[in-house]
């Protein structure tokens, strides 16, 4: 049988990118608690703690590259102003994190309150 890489193969792109570490803080920044909005760059970086401005940059491109995300950019009084916002696609992307949460909580016995919680206050992405 023929190796498929993650190239070749959507289902594996996909889930090769919700394994990387920034991926889920990011996507559930962009859309806490069912109410999807736009955040700057430096407002990110704020929200999420330990993120490092290089690490923050990678997965924002990762994201846009899979259009998960979307990059805005808006003059206002002669100042660029760039957000960042979830496209349709990622708040797809977002219920099937969601849903991937609560299939780990039910296999492995987790904390319950996990598919409620937003993963840029988790311990797992703050160490």
């Amino acid at each position: 049988m023929a190796k498929r890489s993650r190239a070749s193969c959507p289902t594996l792109s996909l889930l090769h990118l919700m394994g990387k570490k920034w991926t889920m803080p990011v996507v559930e920044l962009l859309c806490p608690s069912n109410k999807p909005r736009t955040l700057q760059f430096n407002q990110m970086q704020q929200l999420l703690v330990s993120i490092t401005p290089k690490n923050l940059s990678r997965s924002l491109k990762e994201l846009l590259a899979a259009d998960i995300v979307k990059k805005t950019e808006t003059k206002t009084n002669g100042m660029l102003s760039v957000g960042y916002s979830l496209t349709e696609q990622g708040l797809v992307f977002r219920e099937f994190i969601r849903n991937s949460k609560t299939l780990g909580v039910s296999l492995y016995s987790l904390n319950p309150y996990c598919p409620n919680r937003q993963c840029n206050l988790c311990q797992a992405f703050n160490q």
